[in-house]
């Protein structure tokens, strides 16, 4: 899908779906290719079908609130980047 189409039903600026697309991209779970002026998206279906197996683990204790998991990740990451000063 292009990039304009994915943000389409979102209430949400095309800067900010192309954040997410990013970092859904540098996860591997899409593929982001520019074809001329379009930028286009590709599931990639087996790292998709991981990330769900893996979620799903969560499942089974209890349902998983992705935005504080996100929460989560943030503040170990900065907690980790500033007790490694080599860490990029």
């Amino acid at each position: 899908m292009a990039v304009t189409d994915v943000a389409e039903p979102f209430d949400m600026s095309l800067a900010a779906i192309s954040k997410h697309l990013t970092i859904l991209s540098r996860a591997g779970l899409i593929v982001q290719e520019k074809r001329g002026r379009v930028k286009w998206c590709k599931l990639q279906p087996d790292a998709m079908r991981a990330a769900s197996v893996w979620m799903q683990g969560f499942g089974q204790f209890e349902p998983v609130n992705l935005d504080a998991f996100e929460r989560f990740l943030e503040v170990e990451l900065d907690s980790q980047a500033t007790s490694d000063p080599t860490a990029d």
